[in-house]
């Protein structure tokens, strides 16, 4: 009889070092994972020994940390660091999906705190690269390999150098983009509502008054993407979204999405993801921490 796996994510980042070996050196990643809140599901007053992030792919929660509360919806990230109390429970309505990962830098030092300056919640990134960036990490972190571990680390940087907020950096963004979010969020929602058909150009630039070029730059600078980037990355997220959530075959899932080649369809999706969408699905985790319990008002 096997013995039971320790659970990493709550265990003190020097005891998961023998554990995490196929990660050379920091940040050692001790969890990845999605987790589909079952109904009056929580937690309070938890404790981990490690960093931890979330993204709430979907539904809302509550998020408690050190005596506060936020409310949590889809697209949010927070943080929360070792040895801060915490909890999280789902809200009624949409089921609450979310992603975890716990890492931690062994007792090599980092500056977090340079980039989030005492911060828990850091902002709403949906439909930008960060949403991308924790499904790939999930995906990856459950397929063995150097190459995936190598990826994860990468990933993982890349989402803490894009939810990291400055003050001096956010006052000066904020300041630029007042005039144009509007009109951005226009485009942004134009493109979400019609993944099934082609950029139209000239349709984007009457709806926003804004020339193609200036359209993009303003574009990347509001949401670190291209109009076009972001087509693809929205294309991919409600793939993986029907591919989970519905019984839709992998052509309908394709057609759904803007492909009526679905060889060109699953090329896409593999140089964008390193993966099938096959694979994405099979590769995800949906278990939680050990230390959970039922939580109702």
């Amino acid at each position: 009889m096997s013995a039971i796996e320790p659970d990493l994510a709550a265990l003190h980042p020097q005891e998961t070092l023998d554990a995490l070996r196929d990660f050379r050196f920091p940040p050692y990643i001790s969890l990845a994972h999605i987790f589909h809140a079952p109904d009056d599901w929580g937690f309070s007053n938890r404790t981990l020994k490690q960093y931890a992030l979330n993204y709430v792919i979907d539904g809302k929660g509550e998020f408690a940390i050190e005596g506060s509360a936020h409310q949590v919806a889809k697209g949010d990230v927070f943080f929360y660091r070792p040895y801060e109390t915490h909890g999280l429970r789902a809200l009624p309505g949409r089921p609450f999906l979310s992603i975890t990962v716990v890492f931690h830098f062994a007792d090599m030092p980092f500056p977090l705190e340079d980039a989030f300056a005492g911060l828990h919640m850091l902002g709403r990134f949906n439909g930008r690269a960060v949403e991308h960036q924790f499904a790939e990490l999930v995906a990856k972190y459950r397929l063995p390999g150097v190459e995936n571990r190598l990826a994860c680390q990468s990933l993982l940087l890349a989402i803490l150098a894009r939810v990291a907020r400055p003050a001096g950096n956010a006052a000066a963004g904020a300041t630029g983009q007042r005039s144009n979010v509007a009109r951005l969020m226009q485009v942004k929602n134009h493109i979400e509502r019609r993944l099934d058909q082609p950029l139209d150009v000239p349709e984007l630039e009457r709806l926003t008054g804004l020339t193609w070029n200036y359209l993009i730059a303003e574009f990347r600078r509001a949401f670190g993407t291209t109009p076009m980037q972001f087509l693809i990355w929205a294309r991919i997220s409600k793939a993986k979204e029907l591919a989970l959530q519905t019984a839709l075959s992998y052509g309908e899932i394709a057609e759904q999405v803007g492909y009526n080649d679905v060889h060109a369809f699953g090329k896409m999706f593999k140089k964008k993801t390193g993966m099938s969408l096959t694979g994405f699905c099979s590769a995800l985790c949906v278990t939680d921490h050990r230390n959970q319990w039922p939580m109702k008002d």
